[in-house]
């Protein structure tokens, strides 16, 4: 390999490394809270609350002690499709659980936070969304009327082992308090038959491998939460779920582009022997 190309390599392998390491995402601290028109548009209230206000000024949920779980794609197969959706539903709640600890956390009820603008009327949605763009939408019974089995709907800012957001690495986040009644450990576990008990239909969660669907309820807790958005209306359009796509900051591309300008100019006058 001659001069020029080893200089090419070495440089596309440093900005390789430079991209991979530079964190896409952080924790957020603050969330923006609306309530729109039905016509999906209009604002008729709205707030801005930091993680510090709500724990000063609302209940706080969770002691920072106990755990919670949510639960995982299972993978199993039947062929018998009624079957095979009885067992990915796993209404035993015995697989793929305790892997999903969700850990021991605080924080703010999404029903106490919707209530800053207005709250929700039956027939009202509410969209939990993240800082990267992705998104879950729930209905009104899921925030004001939860089973137990479901459990309240919390904004964590606090995980134990981690502490308060930004070092809280995946807060604020959204996590399902169910209780700890339908599960063989007797742990606050959120299953994916909790959920689907608790909810309507257009608002389960599937992971997708192909074209095989698993139900799970880990893809419902969102992420670095940074807008509570509510959508009147019973006949509202649920928003289009936005899949989370690492970003990259500006900086990094900036430096980049710079390695890469100067590699053209070294490289089209020739390396110096």
């Amino acid at each position: 390999m001659d001069r020029k190309s080893t200089v090419l390599v070495y440089s596309l392998i440093f900005i390789a490394i430079l991209l991979l390491a530079t964190p896409a995402t952080a924790a957020t601290t603050t969330v923006h809270i609306a309530r729109y028109a039905n016509d999906g548009t209009t604002v008729l209230n709205e707030t801005n609350v930091s993680y510090q206000w709500m724990m000063d000024n609302l209940p706080v949920m969770g002691d920072g002690v106990t755990h919670y779980y949510h639960q995982g794609p299972v993978f199993k197969d039947d062929p018998d499709p009624v079957v095979q959706e009885q067992l990915r539903w796993n209404p035993e709640e015995d697989t793929n659980i305790r892997e999903k600890d969700m850990g021991a956390v605080k924080g703010t009820a999404v029903k106490d936070l919707v209530n800053l603008v207005g709250g929700m009327e039956p027939g009202d949605t509410v969209t939990i969304g993240a800082v990267d763009g992705f998104s879950k939408t729930f209905g009104y019974q899921n925030v004001y009327l939860p089973p137990d089995r479901q459990g309240p709907m919390v904004i964590t800012w606090y995980r134990e082992d981690e502490g308060y957001v930004p070092d809280y690495s995946s807060g604020m986040r959204l996590i399902f308090f169910a209780d700890a009644s339908t599960n063989l450990w007797g742990i606050h576990a959120f299953g994916n038959w909790d959920w689907h008990e608790s909810a309507d239909p257009e608002y389960y969660y599937y992971y997708t491998q192909g074209s095989e669907r698993y139900p799970t309820t880990t893809g419902l807790s969102v992420q670095m939460v940074s807008s509570i958005r509510i959508h009147e209306g019973a006949d509202t359009t649920l928003p289009v779920t936005t899949p989370s796509t690492p970003s990259i900051p500006l900086s990094v591309l900036t430096i980049s582009s710079g390695i890469i300008g100067g590699l053209w100019i070294v490289l089209s006058r020739g390396v110096p022997k």
